[in-house]
């Protein structure tokens, strides 16, 4: 069995194996919170399942490490619009102590 053949989903954070088994990821996909497994293959052995649930975490982690970061989007403000929304007053802040 090739471990290393996955079909990586990121929207989902998900990746599918060729066998079937699929498995999903909470929270980072770098650094998951939690691993969510779909149902083993009959015919492998514990430590085949294990190398399995490994392999696809490793594939959902390996695809977000080469998705580039979207650069941030500029508006459109011009320069005037900028400074005069850098110059507004700050608002007053809510405070329970007594004046």
């Amino acid at each position: 069995m090739n471990f290393e053949d996955w079909i990586v989903d990121l929207k989902t954070a998900s990746a599918t194996h060729a066998c079937g088994f699929r498995v999903e990821v909470e929270g980072n996909p770098k650094d998951p919170s939690g691993v969510n497994p779909g149902r083993f293959p009959a015919d492998l052995d514990g430590l085949s399942q294990v190398r399995l649930l490994r392999c696809g975490v490793d594939a959902i982690a390996a695809a977000a490490k080469q998705q580039k970061a979207e650069p941030a989007k500029n508006i459109g403000l011009s320069e005037a619009e900028k400074k005069a929304f850098a110059s507004q007053p700050k608002r007053p802040k809510l405070s329970l102590k007594k004046k």
